[in-house]
């Protein structure tokens, strides 16, 4: 696991389009696993900059939403809105090759269908994860991990952080596609995260932080802030 500390939110995400970037080079046709969120903002800023400049091509990338809330798609705190407003378009990122789950539909036949379409693009070449202070990646909360797509109950405290009231729930990918994922990018810039992230790289593996049971993958950025490191900042930068 490589862990690096960038002095900002804003270097941190700039450190993140690097390598998306150079994975993009390399490939661009690859499948990337998008996140949302407030984490995420300066990161799709900064794939704007570069794609205004003409410094990163995602037109030919394909792109999976790591999860949706089961709220209606035009609603304004729903991810389709989150992802029209700062990614779709914007970036280079093509609307008509990006996928998302849609919650109009039976929830049910949704999460298989999510599961079939990533299964037909070959899997995720690269995924770009947060992680809640309570552990969560994804969707994937404490008590509510699966490793197929899959329906969870929001918790009152995690609905507040994206403004709905609840009851609340969501579709979110499984763990297993970001445990078999190329390469596996966290970006956590906040104080509240700290925890989770010394969880993650100290161990063990805990169901009751979900964020641990990443921990084994082989190739896994982990892209912090000196607030997010807390503790860990001194070592920052190692590999382990």
């Amino acid at each position: 696991m490589n862990v690096l500390t960038r002095p900002t939110a804003a270097f941190a995400a700039a450190a993140v389009a690097d390598l998306l970037a150079d994975a993009v080079a390399a490939d661009p046709e690859l499948v990337i696993a998008l996140p949302t969120g407030r984490t995420m903002v300066p990161f799709y800023d900064e794939l704007a900059r570069r794609h205004r400049r003409g410094e990163i091509d995602l037109g030919r990338a394909r792109g999976f939403n790591l999860d949706e809330l089961l709220i209606p798609a035009e609603h304004p705190q729903s991810f389709h809105s989150y992802m029209v407003r700062h990614a779709w378009g914007r970036t280079g990122l093509r609307r008509e090759r990006c996928d998302i789950p849609d919650p109009g539909a039976d929830a049910t036949t949704e999460c298989a269908r999510y599961d079939r379409a990533l299964a037909a693009a070959g899997g995720l070449d690269v995924a770009v994860v947060g992680v809640g202070a309570d552990g969560h990646v994804a969707y994937n909360l404490p008590g509510q991990t699966a490793e197929h797509t899959h329906v969870v109950e929001v918790p009152a405290a995690v609905a507040a952080t994206v403004g709905v009231a609840p009851p609340l729930r969501a579709i979110t990918m499984g763990l297993g596609p970001l445990r078999t994922a190329g390469h596996l990018i966290l970006l956590a810039t906040t104080e509240e995260k700290a925890h989770p992230v010394r969880l993650l790289l100290e161990g063990p593996e805990d169901p009751a932080w979900p964020c641990t049971l990443l921990r084994r993958h082989p190739r896994f950025d982990l892209v912090l802030t000196p607030e997010a490191a807390g503790a860990l900042a001194p070592a920052a930068g190692r590999v382990g």
